[in-house]
């Protein structure tokens, strides 16, 4: 896996966003990502869709990657961990968080996270919170313009387009930074992106698998 970084100060903080849809606190010894829909190949699969399971297998491994290089004491999950009802995949997260037990697994909720807080805990999750605040740095899941705080978010799937050829452009996922807001990009490659929404005063750092490139 080609792991390639962006350093970032961002509140007075130093942070590393990295391509593989993540970002990485040190002072904090903190892993960070959002939106990892964990369940949904399963459930569009259920819903008669020919959705194939090792899309959600990569995406287990690349966290199990991202943890083992990191050596984090916390992960902060923004939101959106479980896609829908639970589910073998689901069950899943299970693996990682027993492998990783040292590490305390926070879960800010999303909108997708509707299953009974007892099931997320039961995976591993230490703590389930619709807030939480960590040295002035506040995560919340859906990015609100009206924060008091500077603010990691996700939801939104944010993502850029780029010309390729002439009359050919190439949608990729990005980390949308402003002085006090970051937007994640979804931690699972089974969602869409949203190419649509402006944001000013936003610097957009898209990446793929060889690197990033900023847009302003």
């Amino acid at each position: 896996m080609n792991l390639i970084e962006k350093p970032i100060c961002f509140a007075g903080n130093d942070l590393l966003l990295n391509n593989q849809r993540s970002i990485y606190w040190q002072a904090q010894k903190a892993l960070i990502f959002s939106d990892l829909h964990s369940g949904k190949s399963a459930h569009l699969r259920k819903h008669g869709m020919a959705i194939p399971s090792y899309l959600h297998y990569s995406d287990l491994e690349r966290l199990q990657f991202l943890i083992q290089h990191y050596q984090p004491k916390q992960i902060i999950i923004v939101g959106d961990l479980i896609h829908a009802a639970s589910n073998k995949e689901v069950i899943d997260l299970k693996r990682i968080t027993s492998t990783f037990s040292d590490i305390d697994f926070h879960l800010i909720k999303g909108n997708h996270d509707r299953i009974p807080e007892k099931l997320i805990k039961d995976l591993g999750i230490s703590s389930v919170t619709k807030r939480l605040v960590i040295d002035t740095i506040q995560f919340v899941h859906e990015p609100n313009s009206n924060n008091n705080l500077p603010t990691i978010s996700g939801h939104i799937h944010p993502g850029i387009q780029i010309p390729i050829l002439k009359n050919s452009r190439k949608k990729l996922p990005c980390f949308v930074v402003q002085s006090s807001q970051i937007i994640l990009p979804a931690f699972s490659k089974l969602t869409g992106l949203d190419t649509t929404k402006t944001i000013t005063d936003a610097t957009y750092y898209g990446f793929h698998e060889d690197g990033f490139f900023e847009i302003k």
